[in-house]
């Protein structure tokens, strides 16, 4: 998860790594400190990996402002890259990739495929926020999954028409016509 910090309209917006990873690192000390107890002599180096950790979180960022978006790293070169350079923005895996026209990708500290909303705020709509798109798609619709688990969204006329042609098919059915008249006896 990331935290997005700048709230002016103008202000450029900064996306961190969350520190929630903290809890796990101080945990990730803990048990080395263990090991370290148990031969000292050896193992004391062990204790590099969680500092990296730490001096990562608190260091790399990624910064999406009105002239691009600019993303500091921790053992690489520092990077910018302005609006019309940007070809787009990918993920792979849980990394988000900031995609030059050239074809160079550059990693996007801080950012996750969750926070595509506060992007794309940020980036005043130059980066398309898909998941509030697909929210939106979706609202009010019906998902039919097949046998092979392929779902198909469908309005509420075409829900209806799928029950007819599948009355065998379990599911919310549009309600019926009822006669308020009374029948006598």
């Amino acid at each position: 998860m990331a935290r997005m910090t700048g709230a002016e309209p103008n202000e450029p917006k900064v996306f961190r790594p969350s520190r929630e990873h903290v809890i796990a690192i101080v945990m990730m000390m803990g048990i080395a400190l263990i090991g370290i107890g148990w031969a000292p002599k050896y193992l004391a180096w062990v204790l590099i990996f969680p500092i990296l950790a730490l001096v990562w979180i608190f260091r790399v960022s990624t910064t999406v402002g009105d002239d691009g978006i600019a993303l500091n790293y921790l053992f690489r070169k520092n990077q910018r890259v302005s609006w019309d350079e940007l070809a787009g923005v990918g993920f792979k895996r849980s990394r988000a990739l900031a995609t030059t026209n050239a074809g160079q990708e550059y990693p996007m500290p801080g950012v996750t495929f969750n926070s595509l909303p506060d992007l794309a705020e940020a980036s005043r709509g130059r980066i398309t926020d898909v998941i509030t798109e697909a929210e939106e798609a979706a609202d009010g619709k019906y998902e039919i999954i097949d046998q092979d688990g392929y779902g198909v969204l469908l309005t509420r006329e075409e829900y209806d028409e799928y029950l007819k042609e599948h009355p065998d098919i379990p599911g919310p059915r549009p309600a019926q016509p009822t006669n308020t008249e009374e029948k006598p006896l």
